[in-house]
């Protein structure tokens, strides 16, 4: 909502993709969650070494 109280259709576009998981993520996590559950583990959480983004597990589900 703005100021005004209408609906903002691109403040909520921009702040749904910007929280968005990377599908490039999403697809790693997927694949390293399957190799640790064989071992009884879970990873939590992720952090991209060039951007510095972390993205926690319950956010790319």
């Amino acid at each position: 909502m703005n100021k005004e109280g209408y609906r903002d259709p691109t403040a909520e576009k921009a702040v749904h993709n910007a929280s968005k998981v990377p599908r490039r993520i999403r697809e790693v996590m997927d694949a390293m969650n399957k190799v640790a559950s064989l071992h009884g583990l879970e990873i939590v959480a992720v952090r991209d070494k060039h951007t510095g983004k972390e993205w926690r597990g319950d956010r790319w589900k």
